[in-house]
């Protein structure tokens, strides 16, 4: 699978979840064919309820790892320029998928790992 398409597709999982919870969505990432243009360089999604507002990135789960050093920027980014009202957050999404071996086989089901900074 093209990893472009990958992640476009997770990005839209994520924004049809938070439109189902009521939020606007203000800016999405865009896509061209020299790469993505993500807001500030980090945020894949940024979206306001009210006064409220999340800036989401999205990122695939892969090999146990929850992605420390993004986890970091988006950190220094808060401190930087963070205001009352506004939550920072990481969803990897983990993919369906088989865990275990043998009689202790269980299928998990695919969902948002949601990491709020």
């Amino acid at each position: 699978m093209i990893s472009s398409k990958k992640g476009y597709r997770k990005e839209y999982l994520a924004r049809q979840q938070l439109v189902q919870e009521g939020w606007e969505i203000v800016f999405k990432s865009i896509r061209n064919r020299f790469g993505c243009i993500d807001y500030a360089g980090l945020f894949d999604i940024c979206v306001y309820k009210g006064q409220d507002r999340k800036f989401i990135s999205c990122k695939h789960f892969g090999n146990s790892n929850y992605y420390l050093p993004h986890q970091e920027e988006i950190k220094k980014f808060k401190e930087t320029y963070g205001k009352e009202g506004e939550s920072y957050e990481l969803w990897i999404w983990a993919s369906p998928r088989w865990v275990g071996r043998g009689d202790e086989k269980e299928w998990r089901k695919s969902k948002w790992i949601k990491i709020i900074l």
